[in-house]
């Protein structure tokens, strides 16, 4: 398998279907291979005439949806790395993301022009900002929007490819990872080895039905749902976000055979009134965080539809899971993160970095060539990837099988909804409201979500101030300032938090909710 940049995906596409759809929005507009193509080459010519070349970061805070496509590719081709912001970021949190990782270019769209122009004015050396759509204040519109046949320039396996932002140490913020072109396209041809006995780009019959790409392209898990569409050869429906109604009427339309969604997403089907339209569905694959037994049986016994897991990472990429093969032989067993996919290198290794036997828990160490890293935290990096071999920081064992189990994670990262959110941050935020005196954020167990976060807060004393008034008015506090999956789903207030003889609270040393006083706060979550 070649290694070459991610575009020759598309260019591959474009050279064995090109009058063949390959992406939808939920609007009706679609678009065939070569039109992507094209488009893309709008992008990528519009791009080099601000001067962005090989190497040089494009920041891309945009709304989710088919677009999207087009701007990932046109990067691409001309050796450019995207740098995929969430488009539920805010300002503070835009302005981080563009100091940590330098773009070039902020790309924008005018679906936030508050949050654009609180960005604009509080940052004062941020680079050029062009919107994808109409101009915005202090925004010129990038001229994009035309057809252009630019062939992709040539990379190296180890080149930069795009950076997302995901957890990834101890240390409590979000981090910039750094994949690589050669790193994604072994994964990708990891998983289609998997999946469809072979490793062989376009095998799909060019009349398959098209994957639906549940998460947004800011997220790893979505970027790389699309380039494993079109690695086989499928086309790629992409939406705003998740619905029920949303996805019962994309089924109706375009009849999915396979579905890869987020836990989060199987509880709002399971608990929804209406049945959805799964008859010609052989499978759903959930990654991003475990599934709660009782939401999985609760799926299965209404649409008779066998979920199957996937465990990886950002980081790692593909690692282990079950696909339909396996069901059928009887190899599934309960409670596992799945079998270690072939072409896997996997350790099971101590504190001292040994490797331990088949049957003993240890970190999870993968070789991987998929990340360069952290490009904010060199430490961290050097945390991360020894040698080649990439640190997961989950607890678990390998048993005789080959079938991975996971026990724990050394990391206090919360997965919410499929998102991953970080204790410290919210700490730092919640720490500025004048009633807290201190604070310790956790993740408590949650049928739909997987996890929320919960704050534990010891309180200053104000007798005008109730704990139920003060929990909503921390909970407020929080949402204006962060994005909505990391604000705290509950708050508990206790007399004290322990500390060790160094002076930092315990997160397995904090107390259960049942030892404080408890005020739950209602939130709308999700992924």
């Amino acid at each position: 398998m070649s290694a070459g940049n991610l575009a020759r995906i598309l260019d591959r596409r474009c050279a064995d279907r090109p009058d063949v759809p390959g992406l939808h929005g939920e609007d009706g507009r679609s678009w065939t291979f070569d039109q992507i193509d094209l488009l893309a080459g709008g992008v990528a010519a519009a791009l080099r005439a601000e001067g962005v070349g090989p190497g040089d970061r494009v920041a891309c805070y945009l709304t989710n949806g088919p677009e999207i496509v087009f701007f990932l590719f046109g990067a691409w081709k001309v050796g450019a790395v995207p740098v995929t912001v969430s488009s539920l970021y805010n300002a503070a949190e835009l302005a981080e993301s563009v100091a940590k990782t330098d773009p070039r270019l902020l790309l924008v769209d005018d679906r936030r022009p508050d949050v654009v122009a609180e960005f604009l004015a509080a940052a004062g050396d941020a680079p050029p900002v062009r919107s994808v759509a109409e101009p915005l204040a202090g925004a010129a519109a990038l001229p994009w929007r035309h057809e252009a046949r630019v062939p992709a320039v040539d990379v190296a396996p180890e080149a930069e490819a795009c950076i997302l932002f995901t957890g990834g140490t101890t240390t409590g913020r979000p981090k910039a990872v750094s994949v690589t072109h050669g790193g994604t396209r072994e994964s990708l041809g990891r998983l289609a080895r998997v999946s469809t006995g072979t490793d062989a780009e376009g095998t799909a019959a060019p009349d398959a039905a098209p994957n639906l790409i549940a998460l947004p392209l800011f997220h790893s898990g979505g970027q790389h749902s699309l380039l494993f569409a079109y690695f086989v050869g499928r086309a790629a429906v992409v939406w705003e976000r998740f619905g029920v109604d949303r996805l019962a009427g994309l089924m109706d339309r375009f009849a999915f055979d396979n579905l890869f969604l987020l836990p989060t997403m199987v509880f709002d089907i399971v608990h929804a009134e209406r049945d959805l339209p799964f008859a010609g569905v052989k499978s759903v694959l959930v990654a991003g965080q475990a599934i709660s037994w009782p939401v999985r049986r609760a799926f299965e016994e209404r649409y008779r539809v066998p979920i199957l897991v996937n465990y990886g990472s950002t980081e790692a990429g593909h690692i282990a899971g079950w696909t339909g093969r396996d069901m059928k032989a009887g190899r599934w067993k309960p409670g596992s993160a799945g079998r270690v996919y072939p072409g896997v290198e996997l350790e099971i290794r101590d504190d001292a970095g040994e490797a331990l036997p088949t049957g003993s828990s240890g970190e999870v160490v993968v070789r991987s060539a998929l990340t360069r890293g952290y490009v904010d935290d060199a430490e961290a990096s050097r945390d991360l990837v020894r040698d080649g071999w990439v640190h997961t920081g989950d607890i678990g064992y390998v048993d005789a099988d080959g079938v991975l189990f996971l026990v724990g994670r050394k990391r206090d990262m919360i997965k919410c909804g499929g998102f991953q959110v970080w204790p410290e941050e919210i700490e730092d935020v919640l720490r500025e409201h004048p009633l807290v005196r201190d604070v310790r954020v956790l993740g408590r167990p949650d049928d739909r979500l997987g996890e929320i976060p919960v704050a534990l807060v010891v309180r200053e004393a104000d007798d005008a101030v109730t704990d139920a008034d003060l929990a909503d008015a921390v909970v407020a506090y929080a949402r204006d300032r962060l994005a909505h999956f990391k604000t705290p789903r509950r708050v508990e207030f206790v007399p004290a938090l322990e500390r060790s003889t160094t002076g930092k609270t315990s997160r397995a040393a904090a107390p259960l909710p049942e030892a404080g006083k408890a005020a739950a706060v209602s939130q709308e979550g999700g992924s």
